[in-house]
C-alpha cells in the first residue's frame, strides 16, 4: 500500500520538528532531572497526568537530544503552598549538593506554583547550580529578560491560570494514541459519526475536494475563494446539528491547502495521527497532491514539518497572532513580515504588519504596522506601573479567601484520613488475629501491604496537616508581590526577541483593536485594548500607581537576523 507508506512518511516529518537545546550549553555534561507533578492523590483525578508530563518530556526533549536523565522525580501534591513537595525538595538538595545541574519539566507550573519556590530555582539559575532548564510547552532563556518571564509565568500559575488549555491538548493526544477517538477543529468537507470518526460529508465533500482541484491545476487561493463562495457553501460543524452559510476567507483557504488531514494526517494541537492507518478513513487528496500544492519536491524535504512548525531559529509572524482586530469588520488581523531589500536586492531586515483580509471590508487588503499596538503596549505600562497597597489589601483579602478554603479541604482531608487509618489498623488487626488461629491461611493475607499502607496513609495525615499550617505564611509580602510587576515598562522596552516579548504580552493583554481614522487607510490609527484579569479589574477600580513608567520602544518594530 504505497499511499499508507507515504502518508506514514509525511506523519514522520511532520513529526521532525522537535525542540533543540540551546548550543552554547554542552548537553553531554548535564546530568538532568525529569521532574512531574500532579496536583493531587485521588486516583480517579488525573490519572495520566504524569505518566503523559513524563512521555512528553521524553519525546520531545530526552530522545531527541540524547540527554542524561539521572533521575526521576514523580510528585502527586499542590505547589501552591510552599515545602509541602519531599520529591521537589530532595531534587532541590540533590541540585544544591552538584549531583543535578539540568532540570526537565512539562511546564514552570509544575515546578511551581508559589513564589519561594519559583524564587528557588530562579536562584539556583542564577548561581549556576542549574545549567540547563527544559520544557516542551514553554521556552526558557538564561537572560535577564527571560528570567523575569519565566518569574511572571510561576506567579500567573500561582494566582490565575491553570494551563487548561494545554491540560486539555496533554489528555487528548493520549486519546489519539489510543485510536479511541478522533478529535479536534472541525474540517471541511467531513463529518463526525458516532464513533467520532472522520467521514465524508455527503453536502459537501465534492464541493471542498473541487477547491483542491482547482489549486493543484494553478488556481490562486483567491479564484478558489470566490468560487466556493458562489456554491452555497453550508456547513456541519457540530455532529447532529444544522448546516449553515459559511463564508470563506483568505485564512480559510489558506489553512485548508496546507492542512494535512486531507492527505490522511490529522493534527490535533501537538498531536499527530495517521488516519489512513486507524480505520477507513478516506483521504480528499494524495500525499503526492498535498505535496505538489504546497510547493515541496518530496517527502525529503524539510520543509514538509515547516508548513505547521516553523525551524527553530526562523522568524515566524507569530507576534500577537489572533489578538489584533479591524474595527470596521470586528475580524482577527493576519499577521505578516515584510521584507525590506537594499539597492542590490537583498534583505537586511524586515517589518511587522498586520493586514486586514476580509472580504468586503472597508479595510481590506491594508496594513497597520504593528509598531502602533506595541506603543500601545508600551503607553499603557507608562500610565499603569504597579499595583497600590489598597489594591495589594484586596490581593491579600482573595488570598486568605483562597488559604481558608484550602484549609477547609485539608481539614477534610485530615478527617478522611483518621478514619482510613481507623480502617486500615482495625482491618489489620483483625487479618493478624485471624492469621494466628488459622495458620494455613497466612500464604493468603499480606500483613506486610497492610501495614505499608498505614505507613502511607500515616504519612499522608502529616503531610495534611503539616500543609494546613502553612498555608497562610505563603502569602507574599507587598514588596514580594510589587518585585515584578514594577519593572515591566522597563523589561518591555528592552525585549527583542519576538517570541518573548508575545508571551510576555499574552499575560497582560486580552486583544487589541485598530481604528482607522478614514476608510481605506490605517495611517494614524488609534489602538485599544483589553486587558485580562486581575489586570482588568484593578483598572476598572482605579487601583494603579499612574505615570511612573520608563522605557520606550524603537520605533518601527524592525525585525533583522536577531532582533526585534
Amino acid at each position: 500500500m504505497p499511499e499508507l507508506n507515504d502518508t506514514q512518511k509525511l506523519l514522520e516529518l511532520l513529526q521532525a520538528g522537535q525542540p533543540k537545546p540551546p548550543s552554547e550549553v554542552d548537553t553531554s555534561t548535564v546530568r538532568y532531572a525529569l521532574y512531574a507533578r500532579k496536583s493531587t492523590t485521588s486516583e480517579d483525578r488525573q490519572a495520566s497526568s504524569i505518566e503523559d508530563q513524563i512521555k512528553e518530556c521524553m519525546e520531545k526533549l530526552v530522545s531527541p537530544n540524547n540527554l542524561r536523565i539521572v533521575q526521576v522525580y514523580e510528585e502527586s501534591y499542590s505547589a501552591k503552598i510552599a515545602d509541602t513537595r519531599p520529591r521537589f525538595n530532595a531534587m532541590i538538595n540533590e541540585i544544591e549538593n552538584g549531583r543535578i545541574d539540568g532540570v526537565i519539566s512539562w511546564h514552570p507550573d509544575r515546578l511551581s506554583r508559589n513564589m519561594k519556590e519559583a524564587g528557588s530555582i530562579i536562584d539556583l539559575v542564577d548561581r549556576g547550580l542549574i545549567k540547563h532548564l527544559l520544557f516542551p510547552t514553554f521556552t526558557f532563556e538564561n537572560t535577564p529578560a527571560g528570567k523575569m518571564l519565566l518569574g511572571i509565568t510561576f506567579v500567573m500559575a500561582k494566582q490565575y491560570s491553570e494551563h487548561l488549555s494545554e491540560s486539555v491538548d496533554r489528555g487528548n493526544k493520549r486519546a489519539i494514541e489510543d485510536r479511541t477517538l478522533f478529535i479536534g477543529k472541525f474540517k471541511h468537507g467531513y463529518v463526525v459519526d458516532v464513533d467520532r470518526y472522520f467521514q465524508p460529508d455527503p453536502h459537501n465533500f465534492t464541493k471542498v475536494k473541487e477547491m483542491f482541484t482547482m489549486a493543484l491545476s494553478g488556481k490562486s487561493q483567491k479564484d478558489l475563494r470566490l468560487w466556493i463562495n458562489k456554491q452555497n457553501y453550508t456547513v456541519q460543524k457540530l455532529p447532529g446539528g444544522e448546516y449553515k452559510s459559511h463564508v470563506w476567507d483568505k485564512d480559510d483557504v489558506s489553512k485548508l491547502l496546507k492542512d494535512p488531514h486531507y492527505a490522511g494526517v490529522h493534527k490535533w494541537g501537538k498531536s499527530l495521527t495517521n488516519l489512513v492507518e486507524a480505520y477507513d478513513f478516506e483521504p480528499m487528496i494524495t500525499v503526492d497532491e498535498y505535496l505538489k500544492i504546497n510547493r515541496i519536491v518530496s517527502l525529503n524535504s524539510s520543509k514538509v514539518y515547516a508548513i505547521s512548525s516553523p525551524k527553530s531559529g526562523d522568524i515566524a509572524a507569530d507576534l500577537l497572532r489572533g489578538m489584533v482586530y479591524c474595527s470596521k469588520c470586528n475580524k482577527t488581523l493576519t499577521s505578516m513580515l515584510i521584507p525590506k531589500k537594499d539597492k542590490d536586492g537583498n534583505v537586511h531586515h524586515a517589518r511587522y504588519y498586520y493586514k486586514c483580509e476580509t472580504e468586503g471590508c472597508t479595510m481590506e487588503n491594508k496594513s497597520a504596522r504593528a509598531a502602533i499596538v506595541i506603543e500601545a503596549a508600551q503607553q499603557f505600562f507608562q500610565q499603569y506601573l504597579f499595583v497600590t497597597k489598597s489594591n495589594y489589601a484586596d490581593y491579600v483579602k482573595k488570598a486568605e479567601a483562597e488559604a481558608n478554603r484550602k484549609a477547609e479541604e485539608f481539614t477534610s482531608a485530615i478527617a478522611r484520613h483518621k478514619i482510613l487509618i481507623a480502617n486500615k489498623e482495625k482491618s489489620y488487626e483483625d487479618t493478624k488475629q485471624l492469621v494466628a488461629n488459622n495458620p494455613e491461611l497466612k500464604e493468603h493475607y499480606d500483613l506486610d501491604k497492610y501495614a505499608k499502607e498505614i505507613k502511607k496513609l500515616k504519612s499522608e495525615y502529616q503531610k495534611a496537616n503539616d500543609s494546613k499550617q502553612r498555608i497562610k505564611s505563603a502569602i507574599p509580602s507587598f514588596e514580594e508581590y510589587l518585585k515584578l510587576l514594577e519593572s515591566t515598562p522597563v523589561i518591555l522596552s528592552k525585549i527583542r526577541d519576538m517570541k518573548t516579548m508575545d508571551t510576555f504580552l499574552r499575560i497582560f493583554f486580552s486583544n487589541f483593536t485598530i481604528y482607522p481614522i478614514k476608510d481605506g487607510t490605517f495611517k494614524g490609527s488609534k489602538v485599544t485594548y483589553k486587558l485580562n484579569e486581575p489586570w482588568q479589574g484593578f483598572i476598572d477600580d482605579d487601583d494603579f500607581v499612574r505615570g511612573a513608567g520608563q522605557g520606550t520602544l524603537t520605533p518601527g518594530l524592525v525585525l533583522g537576523k536577531d532582533a526585534l
